[in-house]
């Protein structure tokens, strides 16, 4: 796990975390030392599994330890991308070293340590490499304008640079690497889109939201359905990977850096929407990149978590489109189509439309597709805000999760009741949104989670369900 300074005096400098008690706070003896007067002497560890995912715990500092803005109340588990405050510092995460930008602290610069050059000695190095290097440059110039001239005059090149790929040169592409996703429980579904991480081995990424009603599960080709293996689930990153084992006309989608990615690219977002045809057509919008990398918390939708790490992008998305590809011009992946915004406190809301990440999808994807899932047991989450007006006729006053679906062979199928009515997790009550489903179960161990359910007499009882560490038996 390495830890980045965003803010403070150290900004851009990093470290990696390892061991069981990886000590954070104001005191030279820790760690990680934050110079930082609202942070605690001993203000927080990270225990580190092998993985590179660690649990963060705060050792009861004054002013308290935040995840993506909230507050500790317990152990949380990071997997990478998060941002943590610690007094008035934020430090990111992430399972993979930073770019060769970012100091790394306690590291020396290699010209500079004991027995190399002065400071002044490779200033003076600079400086004759520089001239030597101008008088180099200025020759090659001279050369190149006479090169230039001459293929001009004879029509080898013309004016203008490179012009950028059409958009229908890059949908093309993306057709063999884009599919549609169905997600079956008895007689009903419900459809999304998907796109290919791994042709080779079958595997596909989309939503965790458009998995989350199915208790089976068919990935389309081509117009023809193949049944999908659900191998591993994320829904509080709202992705999950799917694997099939006909693997004819599939193509990877290569990925891009979002270091690459920035504010007025055009960008394309191709999937499988809704739409007045009886007939399920791949459909390509266009738009450009209105932020490049920011985050997405809002409780305005009950189904969508608090994502640390999105593109928000003007491109059309509408229902069906969740799960789709956002490419760049070059064809590769800069994002996976999750959620828009179209009212807030009653005003319309145009084009802002989010994609998680691509730099996201490389922290979360690659667990998932080896079958190892983040906070998820199998059960499907239907959101119920408000009882009252979603179940007149259940007698539930309080908000909750109903859960009519469950993923067979999952850690949940053994033993879970269904259709039942979830109040609280870890003791946590919930109010009835994703978001604070993940709250509640980041609050708890590791390993599990604790669901109160109301049983059919009024009463609630307790039961403990492991969060899948394999594919579910299907």
């Amino acid at each position: 796990m390495w830890l980045v300074f965003e803010t403070g005096g150290n900004a851009g400098r990093s470290r990696e975390a390892s061991g069981a008690r990886f000590v954070m706070g104001r005191d030279s003896t820790c760690d990680l030392v934050v110079p930082d007067e609202r942070a605690s002497r001993q203000h927080a560890f990270l225990n580190v599994y092998p993985d590179g995912r660690a649990e963060l715990h705060d050792m009861g500092s004054a002013n308290g330890t935040f995840v993506n803005g909230h507050r500790l109340t317990g152990p949380v588990l990071l997997a990478g991308g998060e941002q943590v405050q610690i007094g008035e510092t934020v430090l990111r995460t992430s399972l993979t070293k930073p770019t060769a930008k970012a100091t790394e602290i306690g590291v020396v610069p290699v010209d500079l340590r004991e027995g190399s050059a002065s400071a002044s000695t490779i200033e003076r190095i600079k400086l004759r490499r520089s001239a030597r290097t101008a008088t180099v440059v200025g020759a090659l110039a001279i050369i190149a304008v006479g090169t230039a001239v001459a293929l001009f005059a004879t029509g080898v090149i013309g004016g203008g640079g490179d012009e950028p790929r059409p958009v229908s040169a890059v949908v093309k592409d993306l057709r063999p690497s884009t599919v549609r996703i169905l997600a079956i429980t008895g007689d009903s579904g419900a459809g999304g889109t998907g796109w290919v991480y791994d042709a080779k081995q079958g595997l596909i990424v989309t939503n965790q939201h458009v998995v989350n009603e199915g208790e089976s599960f068919q990935v389309v080709v081509n117009d023809q359905p193949r049944t999908a293996r659900l191998m591993g689930s994320a829904p509080c990153d709202d992705l999950a990977v799917l694997k099939v084992t006909d693997t004819s006309g599939l193509v990877t989608l290569p990925l891009a850096a979002q270091s690459d990615v920035s504010e007025g690219d055009t960008v394309v977002a191709v999937g499988y929407p809704g739409s007045s045809s009886t007939k399920a057509n791949l459909t390509a919008n266009t738009g450009v990149v209105s932020v490049a990398k920011t985050s997405y918390d809002t409780r305005d939708a009950v189904d969508v978590p608090a994502y640390p790490n999105v593109i928000q992008t003007d491109t059309p998305i509408n229902p069906g489109n969740s799960g789709g590809p956002l490419v760049d011009l070059e064809g590769k992946l800069v994002g996976v189509n999750s959620a828009g915004v179209t009212n807030r406190r009653n005003r319309i809301i145009q084009g802002q439309n989010y994609a998680i990440g691509v730099d996201r999808v490389k922290e979360v994807v690659p667990d998932l597709a080896r079958g190892r899932s983040l906070y998820w047991t199998g059960i499907g989450l239907d959101y119920v805000p408000n009882p009252a007006e979603q179940m007149p006729s259940s007698g539930v006053t309080q908000p909750g999760l109903l859960i009519d679906n469950i993923v067979p062979g999952s850690p949940a199928a053994n033993g879970f009741p269904k259709p039942s009515f979830v109040v609280a997790v870890n003791g946590k009550s919930l109010d009835g949104t994703l978001q604070s489903y993940c709250e509640a179960v980041k609050a708890g161990a590791t390993d599990k989670a604790e669901f109160t359910v109301l049983t059919g007499n009024g009463q609630s009882q307790t039961l403990a369900v492991p969060f899948a560490a394999s594919p579910p038996a299907q």
